[in-house]
């Protein structure tokens, strides 16, 4: 086993939507294992930020953009990659069936799934032209595994990039290219952590076996697997990271009999009105 600061020595790394939460996290992890970073993300001072802290390549640009490939891969190519792409740029839409607009699909569409089509496209031509091999770890979500009201069009984004998974990882297998998919379950990131509500934790918390809710760094330890020559043998997964959500079944969550055969207590529901 090679030391963690040697893990990506030698590799020219592209990884979107770095700036922050789970893909800054990715950056720093694989900045640590040795990786030669190319980072790109719309957001250019959080960018910046990251670039600095990594000594990264950074490309300010909206990853669904037509000219976005092209500009990200053209500075993988004049470091001597790719070696790993990590498709992590995506956007979340919250809002119910009725008032899901065409716009709302359209960016999910765009920024989450043919982001990840082209910019999969643009690494394997890459990938294939030098003849090394490589590594594409996509972002999915636990979303696309189990129904939730309010996020049809991410959902259905975050499957797409789930059966293309699969797809690829049959088509660029016999070129050596490894193509994985993560699933993360529910990731407390910087932004996210001050719209949540004790109580909504302390509830949310309960459906994961692990006892507790997911961070940026247990993302960025799982694509650091999949990256490295580790996983070498892996292909056309999607690795759920998620504290064993979708291993529990609901009754499991809610049932006092069966929460008792784990010695946990029966849940205590909040007041009517208590967010």
């Amino acid at each position: 086993m090679m030391p963690v600061g040697e893990v990506l020595a030698g590799k020219v790394c592209i990884v979107t939507g770095a700036a922050a939460g789970i893909g800054r996290a990715i950056a720093l992890h694989f900045a640590r294992a040795g990786a030669t970073l190319v980072l790109a993300d719309r957001d250019a001072a959080g960018l910046a930020q990251v670039a600095r802290e990594t000594g990264a390549q950074a490309v300010a640009v909206d990853v669904a953009e037509a000219e976005a490939p092209q500009r990200i891969l053209a500075a993988a190519c004049a470091l001597g990659g790719p070696d790993v792409l990590v498709n992590n740029a995506g956007v979340t839409t919250v809002r119910p069936l009725l008032e899901t607009t065409d716009a709302d699909w359209d960016a999910a569409i765009a920024i989450c799934l043919g982001s990840t089509f082209r910019l999969s496209r643009e690494a394997v031509r890459a990938m294939r032209a030098r003849g090394r091999g490589g590594a594409i770890v996509n972002m999915a979500s636990v979303n696309a595994m189990q129904g939730q009201p309010c996020v049809a069009a991410y959902a259905a984004a975050k499957g797409g990039i789930h059966a293309m998974t699969r797809q690829l990882a049959v088509e660029c297998g016999p070129h050596g290219i490894r193509v994985n998919a993560l699933s993360p379950g529910l990731i407390v990131t910087e932004a996210f952590a001050a719209k949540l509500e004790p109580h909504d934790v302390a509830m949310t918390v309960e459906a994961y076996p692990l006892g507790r809710l997911g961070r940026p760094e247990d993302v960025a330890q799982a694509a650091l697997f999949l990256a490295s020559d580790a996983a070498s043998f892996i292909t056309g997964v999607d690795l759920p990271v998620d504290g064993g959500l979708t291993a529990q079944m609901a009754a499991s969550v809610v049932s006092p009999r069966i929460r008792a055969w784990t010695g946990r207590r029966p849940l205590t529901f909040a007041p009517e009105g208590t967010p």
